[in-house]
């Protein structure tokens, strides 16, 4: 009895080896198809994300019925239609997937392990609308600027640079498979993180962040109206490496940009930015699903570039043109910060709040009054407050305890303000650059907070809606609840599409 107790734990002993074994030859076999001169490597532990969220169920793939509601209402979400494919596609779901970035043929590639050739060919050509055909003894399939190729229990999927004959892009997809060239796994510096511990691991280059967000719409036209965010992607900051971990209770975000302490990106920062503090969000609604903050001493703000760039495109609008608005940025001393929410009453609107610390707030409130009179429009005058009407919002400009603020909402607000938010609170008064988002219902009470630490390190922390909810399931629910019709829709759908391969345009 002991003999055959001892070889049962021996053979259960031998099918986990082999289990664990076989997922390890997998991870590496596609590692080993990203080419060492890759810009950037994005690692996703599959297996850990289902089954932190109830998933994934020994080898079956269950949508629970939290999410299964969500994903039905939401089918041009691509986060959703990867999840409506899912239980039919033939992905091995024991082992990580990849997306890599470079600067040749393909700018991104995915690379996503098979079980299940025939079905993953099936399902992608239903989903893309084209159909495979064998090439360079790949199959394959090219649609529009995504190209497709299956091999070897694997499934590619990658945006192509440049227009080029498929018989010329499967011959670079079949030298990736053939895993003969010098690959990422000789790289000491991106293996060390991509194993690391993370559901995702990221390491990027900055040549492959600008890829991933100059592949949005949203985030072009947000550069040429913000370029304030030039401070990061054309700094000399070498890279950047990101861990995501999940767990029952939430989720975490570590992140360090790499780069040299003498880097002029660090003097940059340095010489700007000013002791953070947490006391505009009193002048913010907690309605606001968005609110970012940057703490900076205005002189020194006002003289980047980027800035003079911002005071240009300012000048330039008619009528409001005349405010002398570097005067204005000049006089901040600590945080600037702005709150937006979706107009619930027109899709394509906002409703937002700016509040900034400055050492003449009231000064400022007379110019802009001084401005709104001379273009007919007197204020009126409420409890402090100058109140304007522009369009179908009610503008409201005033001041409390040196914050200046200007409030456009169309609707007259009765809830309380971000400062009775005590996780907000601790992010702002502690970060000189922060970004908090918190989601509107069904998901009211949870929220995502990120900020720098210091200058190059960046922590942030997803928490659930409750302490008795699955964080990751949650997590995933409010990204497949982003509606096509946000105007931050088509960032969130081509950075997914950057992992699930799907183009873009077919949401």
């Amino acid at each position: 009895m002991t003999a055959m107790k001892s070889f049962s734990h021996f053979l259960i002993a031998v099918v986990a080896l082999v289990v664990v074994s076989s997922c390890s030859n997998m991870n590496k076999n596609l590692q080993q198809m990203i080419p060492s001169d890759a810009t950037g490597v994005v690692s996703i532990d599959v297996p850990l994300i289902l089954e932190q969220a109830g998933v994934k169920h020994d080898d079956e793939i269950e949508l629970p019925e939290s999410l299964l509601a969500i994903v039905d209402e939401n089918d041009d979400n691509l986060l959703c239609q990867l999840f409506t494919d899912l239980p039919y596609m033939g992905v091995d779901t024991d082992s990580h997937c990849y997306v890599f970035f470079t600067s040749k043929s393909f700018s991104q590639v995915v690379l996503v392990p098979l079980d299940d050739e025939r079905k993953a060919m099936d399902v992608m050509s239903r989903r893309v609308g084209g159909d495979f055909a064998a090439h360079e003894g790949l199959q394959c399939a090219y649609v529009e600027d995504h190209f497709y190729a299956v091999k070897d229990h694997v499934l590619m999927i990658a945006r192509v640079s440049r227009l080029a004959p498929i018989e010329k892009l499967a011959h670079q997809a079949a030298i990736m498979y053939s895993r003969n060239g010098r690959d990422i796994t000789a790289v000491e510096e991106v293996m060390a993180h991509i194993n690391g511990e993370g559901a995702v691991n990221i390491y990027l280059t900055m040549p492959a962040v600008k890829s991933l967000l100059n592949g949005s719409v949203t985030y072009r036209e947000l550069a040429e109206k913000m370029p304030l965010v030039d401070i990061f992607t054309e700094s000399d900051i070498k890279a950047v490496q990101a861990r995501v971990m999940l767990d029952d209770k939430g989720g975490k975000l570590e992140a360090e940009l790499l780069a040299d302490e003498g880097s002029d990106y660090v003097r940059l920062l340095k010489a700007t930015t000013s002791k953070p503090s947490a006391s505009v969000l009193a002048a913010i609604p907690t309605s606001m699903e968005y609110i970012m903050s940057m703490s900076v001493h205005g002189d020194k703000f006002v003289a980047l570039p980027q800035i003079q760039q911002l005071l240009d495109v300012f000048k330039a609008l008619p009528y409001i043109g005349v405010i002398d608005l570097a005067a204005i940025l000049r006089n901040i001393d600590g945080p600037f910060a702005v709150g937006m929410a979706h107009d619930p009453t027109f899709d394509d609107e906002w409703n937002a709040v700016v509040a900034a610390k400055t050492t003449h707030a009231d000064a400022i409130v007379s110019q802009i009054s001084a401005f709104a009179t001379a273009m007919g429009q007197a204020p009126e005058i409420y409890d402090g407050e100058y109140i304007y009407q522009y369009d179908n919002k009610m503008i409201k400009v005033g001041t409390s305890n040196d914050v200046l603020y200007v409030k456009m909402l169309n609707y007259e607000q009765t809830e309380g303000y971000a400062s009775e938010l005590p996780a907000a609170v601790q992010l702002f008064d502690s970060a000189p650059i922060a970004f908090y988002v918190q989601p509107s219902s069904p998901f009211s009470g949870a929220h995502f907070s990120c900020g720098l630490t210091d200058y190059v390190h960046v922590n942030g922390e997803f928490v659930p809606s409750s302490a008795q909810t699955n964080a990751a399931l949650e997590l995933l629910e409010i990204l497949c609840s982003v509606k096509s019709s946000h105007p931050y829709d088509d960032m969130a759908s081509d950075a997914w599409a950057s992992v699930s391969g799907l183009p873009a345009s077919n949401h």
